[in-house]
This record gives C-alpha cells, structure tokens and sequence, in this order.
C-alpha cells in the first residue's frame, strides 16, 4: 500500500508542476510599492503602535517548515512544550492552558490589515497517511478605510500509528476602520478553533519497534481504542474608540482618545472513551467504572472603558483604563467568578525607538491582589550606521508578575480525577534581552525567568505545587548566509537549562540547521533550493501526557531525544507560486528508533510530502 502510494504521487508530481509553471507564468508581478500592505498584530495595536509596511515574502527559504515538529508525533494531536519561552500572559481568571499552540489561532496571530488592493495567500500541502493542510490569507480595503482580512487553516490526517486520526479547522476574521480625519474607528475580530483527534494512549510496547523500526506501525499496539477529544474555542473582540478633540494635526499638542472593548470567550472540551473500563489504562472511576463522557464549558464576558492621553511633541501615550470580568464553568458542578482590573501605562513610539512600561492590577474578585508589572524596549540602528550592510535591532522585555493558579489546578471533577486544592499565587520574574539584524539573518539572545510556588503535574498525573524557587535559562543564537551565491547556510543553537530539571522537562540543547543549493533557471524565472534540513534535540526525560486531562505530566522513568531528524528537500517558486517536495524524516531506521520525543509517543515514520503557496495581487 505505501509503495502504491509513493508511486502515485511520483507519477502525479511532473504534471503538477507543469501546471503550477502554466498558471503562474501568466499572474501578475509582486507590487512595487512597498505600502501595498500596511499591517499591525493585536499586541501592537493594544501598544499603540503604528500600521507597518507588510513585507510580502517572496523567498523560498524554510519553505518545506510548514508546521512545527508535534511532540505526540502527528499534526492536530497535544504537543508538550519543548522550549523556555518569555510569555506574557494576561492576568485575570484562566480555567486551563490546552496544548494546542501548534494548532490554534492565538492573540498573537491576528493580523490587522490595510491594503491599496485585494491580496490573498492559499497554500495546499499533501503527505502520506492522507495528510491534508489548506491555508487562506484574504485581506481587502473598501474606500482605503474600511479593511477585512480573512484566515482560515484546515487540516488532517490518519498518522502513522494506531487511532491517531486529527481534523483541524481554524477561522479568524479581523476588521478595522478610521474616519477620513482619524476621530474616529474600531479594531474587531472573530476567533474559531476547533480541534477533534483520537487518543491512543500511547504504544503499549516498543520492543516491536526497536527491535525492527521498518515495521508497519499499524501492527503495534496502543492503549486506547475508543478514546476521542474535542475542544472548540470561540473568542469575539469589539473595540471602538473617538478622539474627543475635533482637530488633530502638527500644531497640537495634546490629543484625547476614549474607547471601549467589549470581550466575549467561549470554550468546550469533552473526552470519551466508551470502553474505558476494560482496557485498564485508568485506575480510578469516579463517576463511571464502564464508560467515560466527560466535557467541560467555560465562558468569559468582560467589559472595559480606557482613556489616552496623547503627548504629539514627545511621541508618548498615557492610558488609564478599567475592565470587569465574569466567568462561568460548567463542569459537573457549576461556579461563577469576577473580577475587576485597573489598567495604567505609558507608551512611547519614535523613529527609532518604541517602548512600554504598563501595570495591570485586579483591586476586587476571584483574583485579587493579583498583578503584572512589564516594560518593553525596541531599538533599530538607523540606516547610515549600519554595520557589515546590516541594520540592527536590540529589543529587551522583562515582567514582574503574580497570579492565582489555574482553575484545573485547584478544582477538578471527572471520571478518572478529581480533586480540591488551596494551592497559593505563583510569582513570575522573566526577562529577554536580544541583538539581530532587522532582516532577521542574525539573532542572539537569551531568557531568563524565576518562578515562586511553582505549579505542575507530579508523576502521578495530579497537580503539585513547590515551595521551591524555580529557575530557568535558555540563550540562543541564530545565522543564515548565502556563500558563493549559490550555497546556502540556516543555522540556530538553543541551550536551556532549568535550575530543576525534573519539575521542568526541556532538552538542554536543541540544534536545527539546513544547507543548501540555490540556483535559477528559464533566465531566472524559476528559482530552486535543494539541500537537506536537521533537526537535534538531546535526551532528556520528556514530560508524559494524561489523555483524561489533557495535560502533561511530569516523569523520570524514560529518556527521550538524543536523534536527529534529517529532511531531503527541494523548494521552488515561478513568479507568486512557490513549491516544495521532502521527504520527511529521511534517516527513519539508519540511527537507532529512539525517535520519541515524549514516552509512549513516536515521530512519523519516512514521509513524503509537497505543496506549494499562491499569492494574488488582483
């Protein structure tokens, strides 16, 4: 079957390029104007920074990188965290953090948009074991004013091992609008996430594995049949706002603003498995020793009115603001929780320069007394003293921040868990200091953090709190150079290091690298790259996973890494297409089979793939 497959995508491959090169010969030509695309992520906006020049990606480097390696080891499954990351995570009451970042739209992903004209980006990618993705990017402007941008992600797959089938879609919808006089406008978006895949448990025995890692994976066996999650989430954002001074121009020196934002959430999360009471996988039932049928529906509505004071000769925004929260859980028992925030920071936005420094404190409710304290610095070396032709940038984040735990960390009711805890806040200090290039070729940096009462999932899949001082660093460094024009070099090096390793289950070092060929053709109308890309993670002992709770836990029984996984690619682009074909985890039974990344969880077996990215200018 899988030779079968392999020779029909061989046989399919030529007539598809061959048609990707017909109808990409006649589309349209990148813009030249460079504000064709003008665009501002959601925590910029909420930094009050301006709309910036959208550079329209026309490389085909990491073009093959669609999707980040999932630690479960297939798309649309949990992922564990692999990697110390500085996150500024809002205050307020959170129910519970999935482990679906590969797979879900966040706040960070939305995109505001302006466009001088209608612009979209479809990508199509097909692999083995019927993996499908489908991207859309659409963005267009009404009257230069009034902008919608559309993104939406589909994707599936059946996965190379037992009952690890996975149906992803993703939906944003962002809009924004400013009057012709800029007194008034609002920023709005629509956010839907829904990810459904079966739970296999893990693999019940590996020795069939490593003793023939050719084996049709298939044949071995899992601890769940009959296991499935679902989770949606659906997120609406209202934010509109007016200049209460009717003139605005370089005469005035100061400007005020007023506006509101309305926030609704929605999320629902369920968990089946109907013969859960026979494949003694769970020790405990609680509700069910037969069956289980566990969901649980969380939502959020919160209110909030700021004003801004604008400071025209300093480049400089002073804000106050208020926010109530309600929040309700639907579980097997129902709970009601508010609060209130007051929100103040100043924000500076200069040619060279912008930077924050912004407090966020809940005074009454569930939550009180918690707060986040952060400050934000970007500098960009300006263009005439530039080093090596290269424009720099030094960027420094740091937050001070106290929070209640999660709602899953104190209170939980299901089948196969359950529990009461009166676990104390977690306090936060994190920082990140980087240097690189504003081309993005070059970065070094590094991250630190501390954490207080630190919450996890103790070996026993139950949360832990410690009364110990946790801390975490991770310094990384990343270069791509083009040598000889032709040969090319992407290179980064992470290294990371906890003060507590069995609490925080990260590799210490993780390399990832590519070289390449890169050459054009047909009077350089076809460009091409063919070269080779790994990926190294050393062992380490990797978190497990609960499928129950869908959480990861921690254990110290089985190492895993220690393998690198190497890809064969060639990527191409014909005008506004751009195409790859790989051959996923090429080295797949030449360096061992410890290809695991969390125990029981294996990575695909030698795969291959293509796709190609289309983008429209008219």
């Amino acid at each position: 079957m899988k030779g079968r497959c392999y020779s029909i995508y061989v046989k399919l491959l030529p007539y598809l390029l061959y048609q990707c090169f017909q109808l990409a010969y006649g589309q349209v030509l990148y813009p030249t104007d460079t504000n064709f695309i003008r665009v501002i992520n959601h925590p910029d906006k909420d930094h009050f920074k301006a709309f910036a020049s959208y550079n329209i990606d026309s490389s085909i480097t990491r073009v093959q990188d669609y999707y980040h390696r999932n630690t479960n080891g297939h798309l649309g499954l949990p992922s564990a965290p692999l990697f110390i990351n500085y996150q500024s995570l809002p205050i307020g009451f959170n129910m519970l953090n999935t482990p679906y970042e590969n797979d879900m739209f966040g706040v960070d992903d939305l995109m505001y948009m302006q466009t001088k004209g209608p612009y979209a980006n479809l990508t199509g990618i097909a692999g083995s074991r019927q993996e499908q993705l489908f991207k859309l990017l659409f963005s267009g402007t009404s009257k230069k004013k009034l902008n919608v941008t559309l993104a939406f992600n589909r994707y599936s797959g059946l996965g190379f091992y037992n009952k690890q089938q996975s149906f992803t879609n993703n939906l944003y919808l962002t809009s924004n609008y400013a009057s012709p006089r800029h007194r008034m406008g609002y920023f709005s978006y629509f956010v839907y996430n829904k990810v459904r895949h079966q739970e296999n448990g893990g693999v019940t025995d590996d020795s069939l594995l490593i003793d023939n890692p050719f084996i049709n994976k298939m044949l071995l066996p899992v601890n769940l049949n009959n296991a499935k999650r679902e989770l949606r989430k659906l997120n609406i954002d209202i934010n509109p706002w007016f200049r209460l001074n009717q003139r605005e121009d370089s005469s005035t020196m100061f400007s005020h603003f007023i506006d509101y934002q309305f926030h609704y959430s929605g999320n629902y999360t369920k968990y089946s498995d109907f013969n859960s009471g026979n494949e003694n996988f769970y020790k405990s039932f609680y509700i069910n020793p037969v069956s289980t049928l566990d969901s649980s529906h969380w939502r959020s509505i919160s209110n909030g009115l700021n004003y801004t004071m604008k400071i025209n000769p300093l480049h400089t925004k002073l804000k106050i603001g208020y926010k109530h929260e309600a929040n309700q859980i639907y579980q097997y028992m129902d709970s009601v929780f508010t609060n209130q925030h007051i929100d103040i920071g100043t924000y500076v936005s200069m040619k060279n320069y912008d930077g924050f420094i912004k407090m966020n404190y809940i005074f009454k409710g569930t939550n009180e007394n918690d707060y986040s304290i952060e400050t934000s610095h970007r500098y960009v070396s300006p263009s005439s003293k530039v080093i090596f032709n290269s424009v720099y940038v030094l960027e420094l984040n740091a937050q001070i921040q106290k929070r209640h735990p999660d709602f899953i960390f104190n209170t939980w009711s299901s089948n196969h868990y359950a529990w009461s805890n009166m676990f104390k806040p977690t306090e936060k200090t994190q920082s990140i200091l980087s240097f690189g290039t504003l081309d993005k070729r070059f970065k070094i940096g590094v991250i630190a953090q501390n954490i207080e009462n630190f919450i996890y999932f103790n070996e026993m899949a139950l949360p832990q709190q410690t009364n110990l001082s946790v801390q975490n660093l991770s310094g990384f460094i990343q270069k791509d150079v083009l040598l000889f024009r032709h040969l090319g070099l992407n290179s980064s090096y992470t290294y990371q290091q906890s003060s507590y390793p069995s609490l925080v289950c990260i590799p210490n070092h993780v390399l990832n690298g590519s070289i390449y060929y890169q050459g054009n053709l047909f009077k350089k109308a076809l460009q091409l790259q063919l070269g080779f890309s790994a990926t190294y993670f050393s062992d380490f002992y990797g978190y497990a996973y609960m499928p129950a709770t869908n959480q990861y836990y921690v254990q110290t029984n089985t190492k895993v890494g220690n393998y690198p996984f190497i890809d064969l690619f060639l990527n191409a682009r014909i005008k506004p297409v751009r195409f790859f074909v790989k051959i996923d985890h090429l080295n797949q039974g030449f360096f061992g089979t410890n290809y695991s990344l969390i125990p029981g969880y294996f990575q695909n077996d030698r795969a291959f793939k293509f796709g190609f990215n289309w983008l429209f200018f008219d």
